[in-house]
């Protein structure tokens, strides 16, 4: 694949264990997310299609995800989870057919977030769309919600829906590491859309896109194709999301966090995420089978748990490789500290270890510790192959809950 990896004043923190130096997004001028991103030796910039209200972005303080950075600002709820479609139904006929069925299908599911920073001033909008009518659960992408200056502390949400009713929204939790939110309203007569099994739309299947692109233009309609899928797309140059949705449909800034629809189903296979801004055609969405994930957990437990390790470390760079006699090439990260009494240490984790693969997966840019950590859970037993002193050696650590 295509080498991704990125610099920006936005970064995200850390997953799954401590960065040796944190790093801090700036309070201002994040341009909506904006991010560098390098591929193939080319730049390119990804636009997290966010929109700003009066120059101010949303955003979050970094911190480190050993001690769990998604947050949750509403109570835990009972829920039997998001229903997910098991097959899709039969398409109708013709492409004009298949996009204005869709669109008067899932319309009504849609909304416009309004974020409102603790003074009570609008800072930001995105979209969003109901996947629970019963209990009023709206799920949308953490950087549509998140607050830079605040952390969240004080900031509070409306939803406005197609038929221009606004209503208050509650956030539940927030996953920054999927870039997955779910909020909550108390309305009645919603309507849900329907997660498709992201694993079954066809590359080259029709798609729409709905949201309320520069805060401004609510309700908007776009189409495209699949145009390629499982993309892995480095959000910051900690947070590489996976299992995304490539399309060609175009989305623009405030069309964050609205459905892609597969439109011959009717169905939503993705939450509009990025874009490409210095191409044309290229966007990507966090695939519906992730959102179903994620949401259940925020909805369930009002944050999303991974698992803990325990370590500070850095990238090991061709210099330290050099003094300490490794073969040219040698890549991975430098254990800098363990924290007493982790899962890390329990394994017999050493400072100055250096941790080369997880579940025989290298660690490098493409795959930092944080991505290839994001899938577990407390309890999840992972393999690490390391080199201590020389020698290649392979040492299971079992995850733990993070310190609170």
């Amino acid at each position: 694949m295509a080498r991704w990896s990125s610099r920006t004043p936005c970064d995200r923190p850390l997953a799954g264990a401590r960065p040796r130096q944190p790093r801090t997004r700036k309070q201002r001028g994040c341009l909506a997310g904006s991010t560098r991103v390098v591929s193939g030796g080319r730049a390119a910039a990804l636009l997290l299609v966010g929109v700003l209200i009066g120059g101010i972005s949303g955003g979050a303080t970094a911190t480190y995800l050993t001690r769990r950075a998604d947050e949750s600002t509403g109570q835990p709820a009972t829920s039997a989870g998001i229903p997910i479609a098991s097959a899709p139904p039969a398409a109708s006929g013709g492409v004009d057919g298949e996009i204005v069925g869709a669109v008067q299908d899932l319309l009504p599911s849609v909304v416009t977030i309004i974020n409102y920073a603790a003074n009570g001033q609008p800072q930001s909008s995105g979209s969003g769309f109901v996947v629970d009518a019963g209990n009023g659960y709206v799920v949308t992408n953490n950087h549509v919600v998140e607050d830079t200056r605040t952390n969240g502390t004080g900031a509070s949400f409306d939803v406005v829906f197609s038929d221009n009713k606004k209503v208050s929204a509650k956030l539940v939790g927030r996953d920054p590491f999927t870039d997955i939110a779910v909020m909550q309203v108390a309305a009645q007569g919603l309507k849900a859309a329907t997660l498709a099994n992201s694993d079954n739309v066809p590359v080259g299947a029709l798609t729409v896109a709905i949201g309320s692109p520069l805060g401004e233009f609510q309700n908007t309609v776009t189409h495209g194709i699949v145009s390629a899928k499982g993309r892995r797309v480095a959000e910051t140059s900690q947070v590489i999301l996976e299992d995304l949705i490539q399309t060609d449909a175009p989305i623009n800034p405030g069309n964050s966090g609205g459905p892609l629809l597969w439109a011959a189903t009717h169905q939503v296979i993705g939450v509009n995420t990025l874009g490409v801004t210095q191409a044309t055609g290229i966007n990507f969405a966090v695939s519906s089978n992730t959102v179903k994930q994620i949401a259940d957990e925020i909805i369930a437990n009002g944050k999303v748990v991974r698992g803990y390790m325990g370590i500070q470390y850095s990238p090991l760079t061709p210099r330290q490789a050099a003094q300490l006699g490794l073969p040219t090439g040698t890549i991975g990260i430098i254990v800098s500290q363990v924290v007493a009494g982790s899962p890390a240490e329990q394994a017999g984790i050493q400072p100055n270890d250096i941790i080369t693969k997880v579940n025989d997966q290298v660690v490098d840019a493409d795959h930092p510790l944080s991505s290839l950590l994001i899938k577990n859970r407390p309890g999840d037993k992972v393999k690490l192959t390391l080199i201590r002193a020389g020698k290649e050696m392979t040492v299971d650590v079992t995850l733990g809950q993070p310190p609170q």
